[in-house]
C-alpha cells in the first residue's frame, strides 16, 4: 500500500490556510452551481453581469460596460456579438456620435430578466446557505474591498 506522507508544513504556509487557494475552491462550486442553475438559459456568469448591468444602465456604451465589469474590449466584443445574434441586447446608434453604439435589451430579454434574475438569487442562498444575513453581508464587504476602487 503506498502511502502519501504529509509534509510538516507550518500553518499559514499551507494550502487551505491561503485566501487564493480558497477564493478558487469557492468560486468553483460558485460557478458550477450557476452553471446548473442558469442552464436553460443558456447564460454564463459575464453573459448575465453583460445582461443584468444593461438592464440596470439601458443606453449604456459598450466602453462603459468594459469599465464597469473589468474586461477588454476584446474580450467583449464578441460576448456583445453572441447576445445580439440571440437576440437579446440591441445596439442602437448615439445621437452625436456616430461611432458610439447604445446597449440596450430586447423585449425578449427584458421580459426573462425577472426570471434570470430569480434563477441568480436562489443560486446564491443556495451557494451561501450556510453563512447567517450578517456573514454574507460581511462577506460582501470584504470582496469589494479587494476589487473596488476608491474612486468609484
Amino acid at each position: 500500500m503506498d502511502e502519501t506522507r504529509v509534509r510538516d508544513v507550518p500553518g499559514e504556509d499551507a494550502l487551505d490556510a491561503q485566501i487564493g487557494y480558497n477564493l478558487r475552491r469557492a468560486s468553483a462550486l460558485a460557478l458550477n452551481d450557476f452553471s446548473v442553475e442558469m442552464a436553460e438559459a443558456s447564460l454564463r456568469p459575464v453573459t448575465y453581469a453583460m445582461l443584468a448591468l444593461i438592464d440596470e444602465r439601458p443606453g449604456i456604451r459598450a466602453a462603459e460596460l468594459c469599465r464597469l465589469l473589468g474586461m477588454k474590449s476584446a474580450n467583449m466584443a464578441p460576448l456583445l456579438a453572441e447576445l445580439e445574434e440571440r437576440g437579446l441586447i440591441e445596439r442602437d446608434d448615439h445621437a452625436e456620435d456616430k461611432r458610439v453604439r447604445k446597449l440596450s435589451l430586447t423585449g425578449a430579454a427584458k421580459a426573462a430578466m425577472p426570471s434570470w434574475r430569480l434563477k441568480v438569487r436562489r443560486h446564491e442562498n443556495r451557494f451561501l446557505q450556510r453563512l447567517s444575513s450578517k456573514e454574507r453581508a460581511t462577506l460582501l464587504r470584504l470582496l469589494r474591498l479587494i476589487w473596488v476602487d476608491e474612486a468609484e
